[in-house]
């Protein structure tokens, strides 16, 4: 994906929405950078060198397990958030899970001393990331809640409305393996969810992607309803395009 040229009109929406003369006080010490699939922007542990305002694509926040069984998926970040010391309280400076792209896309890097400086001297940017931290913690624990207590199909629509309110247009593109992976499934359990939401006439499956028909009809089923044993054509797209950016549906789950 090529980079865009002009940082001045940042397509993040953290950024955004915060005043020009507050934002111009460090713009010039962001680098529009672009995000590969399976790049580790922060590791567990490990320094947080950078912070990074995604504008297209989706990282995954990852646990790191204790069992060997490899992590799981227990947040996501698109062009809503960032990506680093976000919760302002980081006194070791060090990552507290891994993240990871799982939908390749662009960010807007910036050191993570120049994010401590421009925090002290934007208010509005304090407030705006404090803000995400909060969400972030709010969408963690929900993923714990749909973990426990909702089935395989429940938690694969959830993931595929949650990463569809962060592309454009309707195609998700994750193989049965990497979407097993990020929500500790076993491999056949997102076959079989897949082809239920498939026949459901939710989504489309194709060889390493999913296509979203009807957004609503898969929020319903994150929340714990049942599919409708079919979809009429005019339930596609629900939720739209508005100006480039998804408008979430009503109740969307982050």
């Amino acid at each position: 994906m090529a980079l865009l040229a002009n940082i001045s009109t940042p397509l993040n929406r953290l950024l955004a929405s915060l005043p020009a003369h507050e934002y111009d006080q460090f713009k010039a010490c962001l680098v529009r950078v672009s995000l590969v699939r399976d790049q580790v922007l922060a590791e567990h542990g490990q320094p947080v060198e950078h912070a990074f305002f995604i504008e297209h694509g989706v990282v995954s926040v990852v646990s790191d397990a204790t069992d060997g069984e490899g992590g799981i998926q227990v947040a996501m970040i698109g062009r809503e958030g960032m990506v680093g010391d976000v919760s302002l309280m980081n006194v070791r400076n060090a990552a507290c899970a891994n993240v990871v792209v799982h939908v390749p896309g662009i960010a807007l890097r910036l050191s993570s001393s120049d994010l401590r400086r421009a925090i002290e001297r934007s208010p509005a940017l304090h407030l705006a990331c404090a803000r995400f931290a909060q969400s972030l913690l709010v969408q963690v624990m929900q993923t714990a809640v749909c973990n426990a207590r909702r089935s395989l199909t429940e938690r694969c629509a959830r993931w595929l409305v949650m990463t569809h309110e962060r592309v454009e247009g309707n195609e998700v593109q994750v193989t049965h393996e990497a979407l097993s992976a990020m929500l500790g499934m076993h491999r056949p359990g997102v076959t079989v969810a897949a082809a239920a939401l498939q026949q459901a006439g939710l989504i489309r499956t194709g060889r390493g992607r999913f296509t979203v028909l009807d957004r609503a009809g898969l929020h319903d089923v994150a929340q714990g309803a049942r599919p409708a044993p079919r979809v009429t054509v005019s339930r596609v797209r629900q939720g739209g395009v508005r100006h480039g950016l998804r408008s979430p549906a009503a109740g969307a789950i982050f």
